[in-house]
Parts: structure tokens; sequence; C-alpha cells
């Protein structure tokens, strides 16, 4: 199992979501560290739910900076969320109610999608954010 670290290439130049990015890079190394460090299911299970929760929250955070009238990869990119979203909090609820579960098995799933995620749809909607001047966008 390869441990993702931040690079710069990975940079959508979208500084509120790198730092998002930078963040859930160091959870991922967080549940590795349980998992491979033998710490135990407790601390394992602790550290992937904060995994899942910051997720969401980052998730949320990218979906304020796409207009669905312009962003061309709208749909793409939250079906993209959903799908990620539902295999994480699906695999929490499985590793509360069965102990061995492949969790690395789980991580390299993680650590895959994450960097061709930012590599790919998050980089286009960090050119998308550019054009429109840089911020969220405005609520209706």
């Amino acid at each position: 199992m390869s441990i993702v670290c931040w690079t710069e290439d990975m940079a959508v130049g979208v500084p509120e979501i790198d730092a998002q990015h930078k963040q859930l890079l160091a959870l991922v190394r967080d549940v590795h560290e349980a998992v491979v460090g033998g710490h135990g299911h407790e601390k394992a299970e602790k550290a992937l739910e904060s995994l899942c929760n910051y997720t969401v929250e980052h998730f949320a955070t990218e979906e304020k900076y796409m207009d669905v009238q312009t962003y061309a990869d709208y749909d793409r990119h939250m079906l993209e969320h959903m799908n990620c979203s539902t295999k994480a909090l699906d695999f929490l609820q499985a590793y509360d109610e069965v102990s061995d579960l492949d969790m690395k098995a789980f991580l390299d799933y993680v650590a895959n999608w994450v960097c061709e995620h930012i590599l790919g749809v998050d980089k286009g909607l960090g050119e998308h954010v550019l054009q429109r001047g840089g911020g969220p966008v405005a609520s209706a």
C-alpha cells in the first residue's frame, strides 16, 4: 500500500481547496498509521471516522465553488463525490460491525481515488474557479 503525500502538482490554485486536500491526505496517512502500526481496531475506526467526516466537509467546500450553470464537469464531479462518500460510509459501517475487514485494500482505494480525483476533475474545477474570478459561487 502506498501512502500519498501532497505534491505541488496537486495544487488546483484555490487556496481553500488546496489546504483541504493537504488535510485530507494527512487524514489518510493517520488511518494508514493506525492500521499498519497495530494500534487496534478502535483507533483505526476513529481515524477512519475522522477521514469520512472531513471528506464530507471537503466535498461541501468544493461544491460551493461549483456553478451548475457554467461548470461543464458539474454532473461528473458531483457523481464522483457521491460515489466516494457512499463507498467510504459503507466501509465505515461495515468496519464498525466486522473487525477483520481489509482496511489496507480500502486505503489503497482511497489513496488512488484521491490522487486521480485531484489530478483529474479537481484540476478542472480549479481552472473553472480561477476563470470565474477565484471565489465561491454566490448564493441565490
